[in-house]
């Protein structure tokens, strides 16, 4: 027979897990019960934008309250995802993460929080994929050819980024790496100066997620030549894929979706989760992401979490093999 002592100690723990639990529900079905903020952490004007409104409005239609944006734009958007952390943790600050959320632990020298500890996933927005375009007068039409050009002109072709260690600039230095080829990395404040950069010819080529480029590339002022995925972009499908035209598994892709202080009770996050897989599914969301080259994404929790870690890992492996020094 076990002491009276721990019983009751036992016990005691079941009450309070219970107690905790019955909080938890609590404060989640009445959330939310002020503004939520949903945390972008670039400057005003980027790919992040294109999706934060749309979704920000089909929340408030939801959930009753206001979801409405907050830039905390610096240091590779670190300082967007910090702030988020160090506000109550009762679900009313989001973070809108992006690709570099799970590079810059690869990049970064050091961060203030680590990425799959202290922060929990809450839902997948959108993917879209990272497209491989050119100026018009740079004579090339395919990948085959970039590559003829660029080891006929060691080091002089110049790829704009939307910045130095984003999944846009490692794409560009992967493909570097895969075609034996040398390539001048010019980084930029944001995919929409690196773009324009292309289409004035200041830049020759760039590795950018597809949303800002779409309509410059159907209106003839960019030429793309690929797609860095293994399925053809559904915005332009009759453009092969980088791993079709000779470099195999080459795959990079953008992302977006939302997460929080891993401090915020499970319930509400569930709560957020089932309400964007309502939204997802919507004809206009699903249309208005497709108009700009974004594709709806579905996962639980845990499973957006689990697929975040394995990218973690992806870029670790990347970022040692083509040497990357940390900043």
């Amino acid at each position: 027979m076990q002491p009276l002592s721990r019983i009751c100690c036992v016990l005691a723990i079941a009450l309070s897990a219970a107690l905790d639990a019955g909080v938890a529900l609590a404060q989640a079905q009445n959330y939310p019960n002020k503004p939520v903020r949903m945390i972008i952490a670039f400057s005003p004007g980027g790919p992040t934008d294109v999706i934060a409104r749309p979704i920000g409005q089909k929340l408030t239609e939801a959930l009753g309250q206001p979801f409405v944006v907050d830039y905390k734009p610096g240091a590779n958007a670190v300082i967007g995802a910090d702030y988020v952390l160090h506000q109550p943790a009762d679900g009313h600050t989001l973070l809108i993460f992006t690709s570099g959320y799970t590079i810059n632990p690869s990049t970064q020298k050091s961060l203030p929080f680590d990425t799959l500890r202290d922060f929990q996933s809450v839902s997948p927005i959108a993917r879209s994929d990272i497209i491989l375009f050119v100026n018009p007068s740079l004579p090339v039409k395919n990948v085959k050819e970039l590559i003829a050009l660029a080891k006929s002109k060691p080091g002089k072709l110049n790829f704009a980024s939307s910045g130095t260690g984003g999944s846009p600039h490692l794409a560009g230095e992967l493909f570097k790496l895969l075609t034996n080829t040398d390539m001048t990395h010019v980084p930029y404040k944001g995919a929409g100066p690196a773009t324009l950069d292309v289409v004035a010819g200041t830049a020759d080529l760039a590795f950018l997620a597809a949303p800002p480029a779409v309509p410059l590339i159907k209106s003839g002022k960019l030429r793309l030549i690929g797609v860095a995925s293994l399925k053809r972009a559904a915005s332009f499908p009759d453009t092969p894929t980088i791993d079709e035209q000779g470099i195999p598994k080459f795959e990079v892709i953008s992302f977006y979706g939302f997460s929080t202080s891993a401090a915020v009770p499970k319930p509400i996050v569930n709560k957020l989760n089932s309400a964007m897989q309502t939204i997802l599914a919507m004809d206009d969301i699903r249309q208005a992401f497709n108009n700009s080259g974004l594709e709806p994404w579905y996962l639980k929790p845990d499973e957006l979490q689990s697929w975040l870690g394995d990218e973690v890992t992806k870029w670790q492996k990347v970022t040692k093999a083509i040497k990357y020094v940390p900043e």
